[in-house]
């Protein structure tokens, strides 16, 4: 028997509505695999804003706006410190 979209609509009504982002989630992941799989460059599949992120990290690369793995650690100590006072 081939499932139809009522078969999978059947199914997702029987979960309880907590789980209907994660299967949605999963819907998204299933696009986003099959879709790479039609292209030759994984980039090709970027959305805008991801690609934007990519742009502005390279940007503060290329301007010295990092952190060491170590500097990154305290900042990141120092920041839950003074949030959980």
């Amino acid at each position: 028997m081939a499932i139809t979209i009522k078969h999978l609509e059947d199914n997702i009504k029987t979960l309880p509505e907590d789980l209907y982002d994660e299967v949605n989630d999963f819907v998204d992941f299933l696009k986003f695999k099959y879709e790479s799989k039609d292209s030759k460059d994984w980039s090709d599949n970027l959305t805008t804003f991801q690609k934007s992120s990519i742009e502005k990290g390279i940007s503060d690369i290329e301007n010295g706006r990092t952190y060491s793995h170590e500097e990154a650690k305290q900042r990141i100590k120092n920041y839950l410190l003074e949030k959980s006072k």
